[in-house]
């Protein structure tokens, strides 16, 4: 039996945050404690079949999987049946309990299951309670991403980036009950590094006052498009307003940081634009070092940029040869005793 007064402050604290990622572990955290199941996670299918990642509920901490996922096949097949059309819920044996699937989140790129290992088939009633927790769920994921993209590129916005960037090396804690989700796993592995990159379109002042805005907004478009297409899933992109776009990548190395880079400013060079032509853009980048400041590293990605538009265009700059050449200075770390990212 539910208990009424501690649903409500369950759903007092759902619908106080404003972060989607945990709003993800407060979910979990929330069914946990009405239906105390075996196991609990929601599993991410891309829209070709293929588990992209796997938020475990765990008693100390909800963990993020982004390989060597535990799925039972049968569900990963259910899954598939249910993105070809079969829109019901599912449930399979597994031996003396019972693995129960229901859709959580559609979206063009995946979909987004809750699955609950439990000893026995869910009561009605608690199967009810539980799809109620997940349209609240749903009405308030879709609130929090229309505050937090760009309503003409679908990008990630400017708000959203100060957000990722704190917790791209820290664990985020949740609650007072130490439960904690790592992001994307983006935790620093030894040969692992972060780089920020900003993007600007080259003359898109003359794309506008030559073609109109309509043609500006679908070369906006494009590029977005363009953008995340060519990375991967651990890597971010933002639209930062006009023709400014920011990137926050994963690589092994700088060299891995800049071939990625090129290659995605030899992609958008190479489209041909109706009616505008080719547009090139010009990029600078920063690696993420630890205890810098989020504006800081801004600052310096935006004075390799500026190097890029001022020596050329269509160029990639990094405001580390910049400092190898004498062109740039870093500043001082402040003090250990201040909170950084």
């Amino acid at each position: 039996m539910f208990n009424t007064p501690h649903l409500l402050d369950q759903l007092v604290s759902l619908t106080g945050i404003r972060d989607l990622e945990l709003l993800e572990v407060s979910l979990l955290k929330t069914l946990n404690g009405f239906i105390q199941p075996i196991g609990l996670s929601l599993c991410k299918v891309s829209n070709r079949g293929e588990m992209r990642s796997q938020l475990v509920f765990g008693p100390e901490r909800c963990s993020v999987l982004r390989e060597h996922f535990v799925v039972h096949p049968g569900l990963l097949q259910a899954f598939r049946q249910h993105q070809s059309g079969d829109r019901s819920n599912f449930q399979l044996p597994l031996g003396d309990s019972m693995l129960s699937a229901m859709p959580v989140m559609d979206s063009r790129a995946a979909a987004t299951y809750l699955v609950i290992h439990c000893s026995e088939t869910p009561q009605a009633a608690d199967s009810r309670m539980i799809e109620g927790m997940l349209q609240i769920y749903r009405n308030f994921c879709q609130l929090l991403q229309e505050s937090q993209t760009d309503s003409l590129t679908g990008l990630a916005n400017r708000k959203t980036f100060d957000e990722c960037f704190s917790r791209v090396y820290e664990l985020q804690p949740f609650g007072d009950d130490g439960c904690q989700v790592p992001v994307d796993k983006r935790r620093a592995q030894p040969a692992t590094t972060f780089w920020i990159a900003m993007i600007d379109i080259d003359h898109f002042k003359s794309v506008n006052d030559r073609f109109g805005h309509l043609y500006g907004d679908e070369v906006l478009i494009l590029l977005a498009h363009l953008l995340k297409n060519a990375l991967r899933n651990d890597d971010l992109v933002f639209r930062f307003g006009g023709e400014e776009f920011v990137l926050m990548i994963r690589c092994e190395s700088r060299d891995e940081a800049a071939g990625l880079l090129e290659r995605l400013r030899r992609t958008v060079a190479a489209q041909d634009i109706p009616q505008v032509g080719q547009v090139t853009i010009s990029i600078g980048a920063t690696e993420m070092v630890r205890n810098t400041f989020a504006g800081t590293l801004l600052d310096y990605a935006d004075k390799a940029l500026y190097y890029s538009k001022q020596n050329g265009r269509n160029r990639l700059t990094f405001f580390e040869d910049m400092e190898s050449l004498g062109l740039a200075t870093r500043e001082v770390a402040p003090s250990e005793n201040l909170d950084f990212f």
